[in-house]
């Protein structure tokens, strides 16, 4: 792989966590202020956001959007690809309902981790002793952002717990099973129909008529930007970074979505950055210092 694609992939990575984390902002005012529910979020964001992407791949660019659905398996594909998205949005939710979004952050981490054991399992791939440092390093980061040195903010609940895992592992799970998909038929279609599909189900289950949201000049442009820049480009620049680099590397980038997260807070409610996030702050810099490094030809940590 050159340094050029590989470098392209990693700014992806950290594009899409820049967005997930800022989405986070207006997410939070929607689900406190707003009388969103998580399902309510979750499922009107996915199919507007997978139709948007739809239209833009056809009208915007001149795609066929639907030859990729002529091939049964490339369509069973996509549409388990939009079931894990939801499933792991959906936990992830859970899990900061029962215990606090900064708990539910740092088992995230857990991403790149899992998808290093998939690799080494399915792909003979182990784990090198690069990324196991980077993994340190993005955990360690994530942790004093997200507690500010105050372990006791932590929620160490059983279901909270449970419920981040389980969001790290179908995080992870998306991250592995759509690379071939995008590598045959585009991001597009896998990322568009795959949301839709994934809204469509969340719909059935929370129908839109039954929702009872406040919508207000601010609600419409939180939610606009929750669906646009949180969803649509945050996804499409998530699952493009795979085919550059590999799903651990960019489960490793997962740890600028708390990095933007507090940086905007900061700015925006202009509070002072302390000791110990300055300090994650570093160590989640240094975590791409590492990994823009010349590779080195035995630097593998056997499984």
């Amino acid at each position: 792989m050159s340094d050029s694609s590989f470098s392209k992939g990693i700014g992806l990575a950290i594009a899409a966590s820049v967005f997930w984390g800022s989405m986070g902002v207006c997410a939070q005012y929607l689900l406190q202020q707003c009388s969103f529910t998580p399902l309510d979020l979750v499922s009107m964001r996915l199919v507007l956001a997978g139709l948007i992407l739809l239209i833009m791949e056809r009208l915007v660019f001149g795609r066929n959007i639907i030859s990729p659905l002529k091939d049964i398996r490339t369509t069973v594909g996509i549409l388990v690809a939009g079931l894990l998205i939801l499933v792991s949005q959906l936990t992830f939710m859970l899990a900061v309902a029962a215990s606090n979004a900064g708990t539910a952050a740092i088992v995230l981490t857990l991403v790149p981790l899992i998808c290093a054991f998939w690799l080494s399992i399915t792909e003979k791939r182990p784990l090198t002793m690069r990324e196991g440092i980077c993994f340190v390093l993005a955990a360690s980061g994530v942790f004093l952002i997200v507690t500010k040195g105050n372990f006791s903010t932590l929620d160490l609940s059983f279901a909270g717990v449970l419920w981040g895992f389980v969001s790290a592992i179908f995080s992870a799970a998306y991250s592995i099973q759509p690379r071939k998909l995008i590598m045959k038929v585009g991001v597009g279609p896998v990322v568009g129909f795959g949301m839709l599909f994934g809204g469509l189900v969340a719909s059935v289950m929370n129908p839109p008529w039954t929702m009872n949201v406040q919508w207000t000049v601010l609600s419409v442009s939180a939610f606009t930007y929750v669906v646009l820049i949180g969803t649509v480009a945050a996804f499409w620049c998530y699952l493009s970074s795979l085919k550059y680099v590999s799903a651990v590397i960019v489960g490793l980038m997962v740890c600028f979505e708390p990095l933007s997260a507090y940086l905007l807070s900061v700015f925006a409610f202009d509070l002072r950055i302390g000791m110990w996030e300055g300090a994650g702050i570093c160590l989640v810099l240094l975590n791409v210092f590492v990994l823009s490094l010349p590779k080195k030809s035995s630097e593998a940590i056997k499984p």
